[in-house]
């Protein structure tokens, strides 16, 4: 598509946040604004479309943002929900993921067993190392990688948020730690070519302690959660900010979503599970329209153990291996590209179209298949339906895009948090579609 149109921003003030525990894999990342409001971070210049303006596109691939799509896996344990491979894989299957993030360790058979029985049903991992002063150096997890699993990894990725653990010298640590798993993996022959993924730093701090160092990566990380604020809160400050480490390199996400603790009431606000099942597309969005490659959700399963602790409930998965709403609905949006893409047919023409009216926070992609059909996903960026602060649900106001197609064309409406199974088809030139806080997908074809 041609560049959108720029929208004005707003800026927000940021209540105190408080001190929070340090853990190995961090959900911690604490955001805070105005009550109930989705306003975007200081800043922020959200893209939209411009109305009456007529647009001919091919669209972006529909594999751009298949392949974007990973989850946190714990692959090292035969105990727990982790521990039930066969349903964890058909899981992550379900869910369309074709990458995973997941530490690795030496010594571990089950783990290397398990990794290549992932990447031989088409999921690669994201090899998270150890941190430094532990056990398994980088030079022995990458020698592991090139002896055992060379075909199965994506990438290697850094410490996690060592700014929070190393204390005073964490600067030269991490730059330390990081230059060893660079220097070990392009060393080897088997590695050479695997990405090396920077250090995620914690709680949006230490950008500027940390410095350049895109010298010892190929992608920059970050990690960021919205702790039940609208997706899209804080993205583009955060993007911003890893700018200063990773310089010009492409960014991606090893850590996003949403507790579901209902009893925790400390920082980092519970999100109930209805909520993140509406918010999971929009989120998988708003980070594609901003060409972030890899996005992986922050984690797989809950915890079963800990009732009241936050950190065991970020699961799109329950305790016991249930699917909360967020799990469907990423589902849901796999199963409508897989049926788009399994579609038979031709080739087509760009796709010609204007919208001529919608809400001010209107968001669009539009995707292209290569059998003559396209996905247009529809949203509105500040359309809030939950106050994390009161837990309060909010009711946004309906508002009604209009688009009009240049000629008729067979449009089928899809509501990826309600169902997989389309709402609606009809042949016309044009469609009306009513957005509340739901992510809508049309699937156009010709007539």
């Amino acid at each position: 598509m041609p560049a959108p149109i720029r929208t004005s921003h707003a800026v927000v003030a940021s209540p105190p946040q408080g001190d929070l525990p340090v853990g190995a894999l961090s959900r911690r990342t604490t955001l805070s604004g105005l009550a109930g409001l989705a306003v975007p971070a200081s800043g922020m210049r959200a893209p939209g479309l411009e109305f009456g303006r007529t647009y001919t596109s091919r669209g972006r691939s529909l594999s751009s943002l298949r392949n974007m799509f990973g989850v946190n896996v714990v692959t090292s344990t035969a105990s727990g929900p982790y521990g039930q491979r066969e349903t964890v894989l058909r899981a992550l299957k379900d869910l369309g993921a074709v990458w995973i993030r997941s530490r690795i360790h030496t010594g571990n058979k089950g783990q290397v067993a398990f990794v290549n029985q992932l990447a031989a049903n088409g999921i690669k991992t994201n090899g998270l190392i150890d941190l430094p002063g532990k056990r398994d150096t980088p030079e022995a997890l990458v020698a592991l990688v090139a002896s055992s699993m060379p075909g199965a990894m994506m990438s290697l990725e850094g410490p996690n948020e060592w700014n929070l653990q190393g204390g005073s010298d964490w600067v030269a640590e991490l730059v330390s730690h990081q230059t060893r798993l660079w220097n070990a993996a392009k060393a080897n022959p088997a590695t050479r070519n695997l990405a090396v993924v920077g250090p995620a730093l914690g709680m949006r701090t230490g950008y500027a302690e940390f410095g350049n160092r895109s010298s010892i990566m190929d992608w920059g990380n970050i990690h960021l959660y919205t702790g039940g604020y609208v997706p899209g809160y804080r993205t583009d400050d955060v993007l911003r900010d890893e700018r200063t480490v990773c310089g010009s390199k492409p960014i991606i996400v090893t850590e996003t979503g949403w507790h579901n603790a209902s009893d925790w009431h400390g920082p980092h606000y519970y999100t109930p599970e209805d909520v993140a099942g509406i918010y999971a597309p929009r989120l998988w969005l708003e980070y594609f329209i901003r060409d972030v490659p890899k996005l992986a959700i922050y984690e797989l399963c809950d915890n079963p153990a800990g009732r009241n602790l936050r950190e065991h409930h970020f699961g799109l998965l329950r305790g016991d291996l249930s699917r909360k709403p967020a799990f469907q609905s990423f589902a849901n949006m796999n199963a409508i590209m897989l049926k788009t893409a399994r579609h038979r047919g031709p080739s087509g023409a760009p796709l010609t179209f204007s919208v001529r009216s919608g809400p001010s926070d209107l968001r669009s992609a539009l995707l292209a298949g290569n059998n003559g059909a396209f996905l247009l996903f529809l949203w509105r960026s500040n359309a809030s339906i939950y106050d994390p602060v009161s837990r309060r649900r909010l009711t946004p106001q309906p508002a009604t895009a209009t688009i009009e197609w240049e000629s008729p064309r067979r449009v089928t409406r899809y509501s990826p948090a309600r169902s997989a199974t389309s709402t609606q088809s009809e042949v016309t030139k044009r469609s009306s579609v009513t957005l509340g806080g739901e992510l809508q997908i049309l699937e156009i074809r010709p007539v």
